[in-house]
C-alpha cells in the first residue's frame, strides 16, 4: 500500500512542471488557457459586431443557449473523469421531456412530475451502469445502444409526434412550467434556467471536487486498477457517475420542454457530442481522471460565443459545424500530443480497454 500511495504521488508530481505556473494541475492550466481563448473570442466578436454581440438581450440569448451545453456536460463531466462517456444523454433528455409533459397532461402536481422525471432520469444512468459495470460492455457501444433505446421509447410514448403543453389540464400549471424553461426575472431580465444551471453546476462542482466521491471518481480516472487496490468500489463510483449523467439529461430536457412548450421526440439528437466538445474545449481530458465543473461551464461559454458571433456574422450553420469540428480537433489533438499521443488511453475512451 505504501509503494502505491508513493507511486500515486509520483505520478501526480510528474502532471504539473516548472515554474509558479506549472505547480497547477493540468486541469487548471488548461482551465486558465481556454479562459484567455473565451477573452479574446469575446473581444473578436466584440469588435466585430459592436451594435449587436455586446447587446444586452443578445447576450442574455447566448446565456440561455448555453444552458443545453452546460447542464449536460456538467453530468458528462463525471463520466470523462471516471474515464468513461455517456452517448445516450441527449435521447435521454428526450425522454425525460416526453414523460415530464407526459405527467402533466394527466393531472398531477408539477412538484410530484419533476420528481418523477428526474427520478427517470437517475434510472437510465443505472441502466447505463448496468450494462458498463456489471456486464462489461464497453461504454461506447453501451451507451450507443441505449441511446437507440431512450429515443425509441420517446418515440413509442407519443407515436413520433410532439406533446404540447397546452394539453395540461390546469392553466395556472402550464405557466408555472413555463417559468421554469422560458420566464425570466422581472419579465424582461435574466433567464430563470440560466439560475438553475449556475446554482445546479455549483452544487456537481462541490461534490467533484470536495466530496470523498469526487476523489473516488478521480482516482479511477487517474488508475482504475490502483484504485481497485486502495480500496475505492471502483463499481458504486461509476455508476454513481453515470447516474449523475443521467440526472442531468432530465433536468434539461424538462427546461427544454418547458421554453418549446413542447415535448418533441427528436429532441436533444446530437446534444451529448455538443456537450462532450464543450467539456474538452474547456479543458476536461478525454483520457480521465483530470478536470473540473469549472472546465466545463468556460468551455460551454466558449462553444456559445462561438456559435452566437458566426450567427451575427452571418456564417452558414453548417459551416459552424465545420467550424466548431476543427476547433474540437485542435483541442483533443493538445490533449494527446501533451500525454505523449498514449494510444492506449485513447482506446480507453472509446472503451476498447481497460
Amino acid at each position: 500500500m505504501a509503494d502505491l500511495k508513493v507511486k500515486q504521488e509520483n505520478e501526480a508530481k510528474g502532471k504539473k512542471g516548472s515554474g509558479s505556473f506549472g505547480k497547477l494541475n493540468a486541469a487548471t492550466r488548461r482551465a486558465i488557457y481556454s479562459f484567455g481563448i473565451l477573452a479574446g473570442l469575446f473581444l473578436l466578436f466584440s469588435v466585430l459586431q459592436v451594435d449587436k454581440f455586446l447587446a444586452p438581450a443578445n447576450l442574455q440569448n447566448l446565456l440561455q443557449q448555453i444552458v443545453t451545453y452546460t447542464i449536460i456536460g456538467c453530468g458528462l463531466t463525471f463520466c470523462l473523469v471516471c474515464g468513461g462517456n455517456d452517448l445516450s444523454a441527449g435521447a435521454s433528455m428526450a425522454l425525460s421531456g416526453i414523460i415530464m409533459v407526459s405527467l402533466l397532461t394527466q393531472g398531477l402536481p408539477l412538484g410530484v412530475c419533476i420528481v418523477l422525471c428526474l427520478a427517470m432520469g437517475v434510472c437510465t444512468g443505472i441502466m447505463n451502469g448496468f450494462f458498463i459495470e456489471i456486464l462489461g460492455v464497453v461504454p461506447f457501444v453501451a451507451t450507443l445502444a441505449t441511446q437507440w433505446v431512450y429515443r425509441g421509447m420517446a418515440n413509442v410514448l407519443v407515436n413520433g409526434a410532439p406533446l404540447y403543453t397546452t394539453n395540461i389540464p390546469s392553466e395556472a400549471v402550464q405557466k408555472q412550467f413555463y417559468v421554469l424553461g422560458g420566464g425570466r426575472i422581472g419579465g424582461d431580465g435574466l433567464p430563470y434556467s440560466v439560475i438553475i444551471t449556475l446554482v445546479y453546476a455549483v452544487i456537481l462542482g462541490i461534490v467533484l471536487a470536495k466530496m470523498r466521491i469526487g476523489r473516488q471518481i478521480y482516482a479511477c480516472g487517474s488508475n482504475l486498477e490502483a484504485a481497485k487496490l486502495s480500496g475505492i468500489n471502483a463499481v458504486k463510483t461509476r455508476m454513481f457517475a453515470y447516474c449523475i449523467s443521467g440526472l442531468s439529461a432530465a433536468i434539461c430536457g424538462i427546461l427544454v420542454a418547458s421554453r418549446l412548450s413542447s415535448a418533441q421526440p427528436t429532441a436533444g439528437n446530437g446534444y451529448e457530442m455538443e456537450a462532450i466538445a464543450a467539456s474538452v474545449l474547456g479543458g476536461i481530458s478525454i483520457l480521465g481522471g483530470e478536470g473540473t465543473i469549472l472546465n466545463t461551464v468556460i468551455g460551454a461559454l466558449m462553444m456559445g460565443v462561438i456559435r452566437n458571433g458566426l450567427n451575427l456574422n452571418g456564417v452558414n450553420s453548417f459551416w459552424q459545424q465545420v467550424i466548431v469540428g476543427f476547433i474540437l480537433l485542435i483541442a483533443v489533438a493538445s490533449q494527446t500530443a501533451n500525454k505523449g499521443g498514449n494510444l492506449n488511453s485513447i482506446k480507453r475512451f472509446f472503451g476498447l480497454s481497460k
